[in-house]
């Protein structure tokens, strides 16, 4: 890997540089028990600056493909051989990851929103009914609804004026973003998405605090299952 350039697009650096980790995992470059390089030589490698290595790292710790050990370095997970091309294929999210991402999302969000239905200004307000109406446009075309549908999550974030919450939620982002792309890459992925966007954003124009968190609750629990649901069928075959 040592003499390997990556060309990484401006765009979204730490997801490009997970996803081409991921890639290097899956095609067996880097094996389980391996040690990856150092934060200043992936830096090179991929010609990113320092946060976009740390998030990418961060978030393959957080979904289980890499451990990080203080004075040890950071290493491909110890997981089989067989389960590899399952485990890559599902971000390497095992259904207790799933059940845990989408229990922190729901305790963070819904501290979110209920601030936002509270604190929203109505320049607030029209830039999450904005990103709202883009996913809409995303759906109906058969484009690519992932970055819209991330948006409007962040869009309510920062309608609740707390910027330690937002930073939380960009915490999450990266695992967040692999989520929303597993969801994408099912038929029933983004069908009820808008409508159960769409409760949530008439509930924060109704500063109706209570019903934004059950709709909330509501979106985030019908996805993970979804995925859930999917994982194992995945599993069966």
């Amino acid at each position: 890997m040592a003499e390997q350039l990556f060309q990484i697009e401006r765009k979204r650096l730490a997801d490009q540089v997970a996803d081409q980790l991921m890639e290097l995992i899956a095609d067996g470059r880097l094996k389980p028990g391996d040690r990856l390089p150092s934060e200043l030589e992936l830096m090179k490698q991929f010609q990113v600056g320092r946060s976009s290595i740390r998030e990418a790292i961060g978030a393959l710790s957080l979904i289980g493909l890499i451990t990080v050990k203080p004075g040890q370095g950071t290493h491909v997970a110890d997981f089989s051989a067989e389960g590899i091309g399952k485990r890559i294929g599902l971000i390497g999210i095992g259904r207790e990851k799933i059940r845990e991402l989408v229990e922190a999302r729901i305790e963070l969000e819904c501290a979110i929103v209920r601030l936002a239905a509270k604190r929203a200004t109505e320049v607030d307000l029209a830039e999450i009914r904005s990103k709202h109406e883009k996913l809409k446009m995303a759906l109906s075309k058969d484009d690519e609804p992932i970055t819209s549908d991330l948006e409007f999550h962040l869009a309510v974030a920062r309608s609740c004026h707390n910027s330690v919450l937002i930073r939380f939620l960009m915490e999450l982002r990266q695992p967040i973003y692999h989520w929303m792309k597993q969801k994408a890459k099912y038929d029933w992925g983004y069908a009820p998405v808008y409508d159960q966007h769409e409760a949530i954003v008439k509930a924060i124009e109704n500063r109706d605090g209570d019903r934004a968190e059950e709709a909330l609750k509501s979106h985030l629990r019908s996805a993970g299952e979804r995925l859930i649901t999917a994982m194992q069928a995945e599993d069966d075959r």
